[in-house]
């Protein structure tokens, strides 16, 4: 009821952005996301949405919370053979704000949009932050386009300035032979990239240096509902669409994601190989992670060897993946052992041996997970969830709520979003998390009236999607 009043004050009053931000700030916290995920916590979503709007509350004002409360605490580990290594909150802060002035200063006063060609690593991760944070456009490439569908995004999102990480990455730049003016950027140093590019070292001593950062805490409003980042879908057959996201989508869905999962905490330990050029990867574990104050981890590599081993120097209490590797953690066990004839207890020891020992959220989304996989997991103390999300919503649309899973279905609506069927079964939505179209694409009959149009059919029982 406090809680409530609260809420409701905010938004009905001139309080000042410290006041509307301290109680952003608790929303964080597990205590209270239970709290309110007890009550109706889509109405509460959409009223947080107001505050985030109302105030200015940016990504630059999330880091910065998360930075003055957790300070020395691991924000970020990464891993390189069988060592671990810790950035805490406080570094994570100072390498985002000084890669900023870097930017900034690169840019001369010219209107700048990034564009990042990366592996997930964390060099490429401050450059993302440190733009979403400081109200400069980034876009993130996915390394699986083509070299066609690559210069269309550079040239369709103006990219100035490139940052390439990564053999892959240079591969692709290579193959494209372009040649326009651009500056790019060699985040890993490797030195094989066609026409001239300047080191990760070079940008940050020559851009950084005899500036001044120590107001770099008085961080500037941004537009809340202005495009402060570009996220390209794949394209097969046509030119790859731009969706664009505000801060207020970005924002408002790390609280909704937080009041469907009020059980995670700044407790918790992300082990994350999906791609920062995804909406889950970028999202819900980098953003996701960052706003729980929680521990997010580099996997070395995506391959599942590699994965077994870094389950095993992290020991994650998330992971969240594609619906292979979860059958691939199912058939490793039933190799090892005979799934019939063991206890519970002698199943519960291996797996828990196979994935770190300290394992309890999953998420399985991106294609169809067999039910027995799920209630394998389930049974075995792993709260396996199933999920739907599209790039347009940043992501999750669905999700089947903890301990409350139901066979073959993607689960309930998360809180924030409004969800119709359309008579022919058509999945439409709205919301604050949901983009507002295609960039310079106001022609989209994907988006209409304030809906947006999946393409995909559903069907709906008892509150549950099919």
């Amino acid at each position: 009821k406090n809680l409530e009043e609260t809420l409701e004050y905010i938004l009905d009053n001139n309080v000042s952005k410290n006041d509307a931000f301290s109680f952003l700030d608790l929303m964080h916290l597990s205590l209270f996301s239970k709290t309110i995920a007890s009550q109706d916590s889509n109405q509460w979503a959409m009223k947080i949405a107001q505050v985030i709007e109302k105030h200015n509350f940016h990504t630059g004002q999330l880091l910065l919370q998360r930075k003055t409360r957790y300070k020395d605490k691991i924000a970020i580990h990464t891993i390189d053979g069988d060592k671990k290594i810790d950035i805490s909150y406080s570094k994570l802060w100072d390498d985002v704000s000084k890669t900023f002035l870097a930017i900034k200063k690169a840019s001369n006063n010219q209107k700048t949009t990034i564009g990042i060609l990366s592996q997930n690593q964390y060099k490429s991760a401050v450059v993302d932050l440190a733009c979403l944070s400081y109200g400069i456009r980034i876009v993130p490439i996915p390394l699986n386009a083509t070299r066609e569908h690559l210069i269309f995004i550079i040239k369709e999102a103006n990219i100035t300035h490139l940052f390439i990480g990564g053999e892959k990455a240079i591969q692709l730049w290579n193959s494209t032979k372009y040649d326009d003016e651009l500056i790019i950027i060699d985040i890993n140093g490797i030195g094989s990239l066609q026409n001239k590019s300047i080191s990760w070292e070079i940008f940050h001593d020559k851009f950084f240096q005899n500036q001044k950062y120590d107001n770099l805490n008085e961080l500037s409003d941004q537009d809340m509902n202005s495009t402060s980042t570009i996220m390209y879908t794949s394209g097969s057959t046509s030119n790859p669409k731009g969706v664009k996201f505000s801060q207020l989508n970005i924002i408002s869905k790390r609280f909704s994601r937080a009041l469907a999962l009020p059980d995670i905490s700044n407790k918790d330990k992300f082990l994350c190989y999906l791609p920062l050029f995804h909406t889950f990867g970028r999202y819900f574990e980098l953003m996701g992670s960052i706003f729980w104050g929680a521990t997010y981890t580099f996997a070395e590599s995506p391959s599942f060897n590699s994965l077994l081993k870094d389950f095993k120097i992290i020991s994650p209490t998330i992971f969240i993946s594609i619906p292979k590797r979860w059958v691939q953690i199912y058939e490793l066990m039933n190799s090892s052992m005979d799934l019939d004839l063991s206890t519970k207890e002698e199943i519960n020891t291996q797996l828990k041996d196979i994935t770190g020992g300290s394992l309890k959220w999953g998420l399985s989304a991106a294609g169809y997970l067999d039910p027995d996989i799920f209630i394998f997991f389930h049974d075995n103390k792993i709260n396996l969830m199933s999920g739907y999300g599209m790039t347009e919503a940043t992501g999750g649309i669905t999700m089947t709520p903890p301990n409350e899973y139901v066979e073959d279905t993607v689960g309930r609506a998360l809180p924030g979003i409004n969800l119709k069927i359309e008579k022919d079964g058509e999945l439409c939505m709205r919301g604050p998390y949901i983009s507002d179209g295609f960039y310079k694409d106001d022609d989209s009959e994907s988006f209409k009236n304030g809906w947006f149009y999946s393409g995909d059919i559903f069907k709906e029982e008892n509150g549950y999607y099919f």
